[in-house]
């Protein structure tokens, strides 16, 4: 019987020491991992928004960003792409990422780079997109590549 105690006496005590040790590696490691994990669908850059400020209102009326180029590319957005505008007024307007004015019918939105300054303009063909939408200098808008619906 006095056997069968002691070594019951020293399970126990070697299970307390192992699981006094042992817990807070798990905890630790638990958290490490848990904190490493992003929550939510993550963005990935083509799917990603782009937001920018209204840096001019330039004299043909056109709403002069202070966007460049590169995060086009990053996003894999390219000419031709449709694009949807949210300005901070909450206005949403469908615009095509062109090269020129002409790329669009005369009345349509467009989106394009200045070929002088590179920055990112929002226009529209003919037409004062800053009078039509009431923009201002300063105000944000948010670009977003609509995705065109694919035929089934």
């Amino acid at each position: 019987m006095e056997v069968y105690i002691t070594v019951k006496f020293r399970y126990q005590s070697f299970s307390y020491r192992w699981r006094s040790a042992l817990i807070p590696v798990l905890v630790t490691t638990l958290l490490f991992i848990g904190c490493s994990q992003k929550i939510g669908t993550p963005e990935t850059p083509q799917t990603a928004s782009l937001t920018g400020t209204i840096v001019e209102i330039d004299d043909h009326g056109n709403a002069v960003t202070d966007l460049e180029i590169a995060p086009f590319t990053e996003r894999g957005w390219k000419l031709g792409d449709a694009l949807e505008a949210t300005f901070a007024t909450g206005q949403k307007i469908q615009i095509k990422f062109v090269e020129n004015y002409g790329d669009v019918p005369v009345g349509d939105y467009l989106g394009r780079f200045s070929t002088s300054t590179k920055q990112f303009k929002l226009a529209i063909n003919m037409g004062n997109i800053s009078e039509t939408l009431k923009l201002k200098s300063e105000s944000k808008v948010v670009l977003q590549k609509v995705e065109s619906a694919s035929a089934d």
